[in-house]
């Protein structure tokens, strides 16, 4: 079991972790890297890879988020 604060903090943690890769998959969405010569067809394949991956992170953020407030609200002290 963890108490309450534990689990707080590893879930602040993973609600940094993933504020934190949202402009890293952007930031390669516009980079040079496509400028590298890599035909088109990769190309766009890395594109939506990247997008999906961004995508998914504020999903992630989401539900980390509900997890929180959930947690918060909660009148248990242990998990």
């Amino acid at each position: 079991m963890l108490k309450k604060q534990e689990l707080l903090k590893m879930l602040k943690e993973a609600y940094d972790t993933e504020e934190m890769s949202i402009p890293i998959y952007m930031r390669h969405l516009k980079s040079a890297v496509f400028w590298t010569g890599i035909d088109k067809e990769k190309t766009d394949k890395i594109r939506k890879i990247l997008g999906e991956l961004a995508s998914g992170s504020e999903g992630h953020k989401k539900v980390v988020v509900d997890l929180i407030n959930e947690i918060k609200e909660s009148k248990k002290d242990a998990f």
